[in-house]
């Protein structure tokens, strides 16, 4: 189960940034944050695989589970560690880059979880903008559910400050006006994950955000794998 120590141990190993340091905890990391997540990744693989016998589901960094060391090849940010961790779950990525995943994070003073594409990709807007402006079975489905809820938001700092719809009504500029499409639940207080249903909230919840996977992967589709 995770815990708070998990939190203190990433803040502290960003804080040291020193790889010495991180060395001489690394078998405390592994047993408290690794261990852990790797738990959490193995109790929801079923469901996972429920929802898309492709998805990825082995419980390794770099498979499903984020690293806690930058690269800092390409960034003016040079520390070393983070102070985050997230595990997710999606296709191969060698297979299929930006498609559709879920994913729940974990930060020292939130957490958050979700669905939706991360990589911003100008075709799979565009595609699904189309499938948006005809009223594709899939997308109102996914407008439905969405509207009935208030658990899981569109986040708004991806939403583009201009419309270009002026014709579309506002439930629909919504999804429209997007870079990308992703559906968040933010948990402000990061001890109400530590609990030993984790694994059944988070099952639950990434079932009920199947509508927007499925509406994703039908536009990925479209563009990558056309038939």
């Amino acid at each position: 189960m995770l815990t708070q120590e998990a939190i203190d141990l990433l803040v502290l190993n960003k804080l040291n940034d020193s790889k010495s340091w991180y060395e001489e905890h690394k078998q405390e990391i592994r047993k408290v944050v690794i261990e852990p997540f790797f738990e959490l990744i193995e109790e929801l693989a079923p469901t996972m695989l429920s929802i898309d016998g492709e998805i990825v589901v082995e419980p390794r960094v770099d498979r499903t589970l984020s690293r806690i060391y930058r690269d800092t090849r390409f960034t003016k940010d040079k520390s070393r560690y983070r102070d985050s961790i997230w595990l997710y779950f999606n296709r191969e990525k060698k297979l299929y880059p930006g498609y559709p995943s879920f994913f729940f994070e974990l930060k020292p003073y939130l957490s958050w979880w979700g669905c939706g594409t991360y990589r911003r990709d100008d075709a799979l807007a565009e595609a699904c903008r189309k499938m948006i402006l005809d009223r594709d079975p899939l997308f109102l489905e996914l407008k439905e559910v969405y509207e009935k809820q208030s658990y899981f938001r569109l986040d708004e700092e991806d939403r583009f400050k201009r419309t270009r719809f002026p014709d579309e009504p506002e439930d629909i500029r919504i999804w429209l006006d997007r870079r990308t499409i992703y559906l968040i639940h933010i948990e402000e207080d990061v001890t109400k994950v530590f609990t030993a249903d984790l694994a059944e909230r988070l099952r639950r919840d990434f079932l009920s955000l199947v509508p927007l996977y499925r509406f994703l992967a039908s536009a990925y589709d479209r563009v990558y794998r056309p038939l």
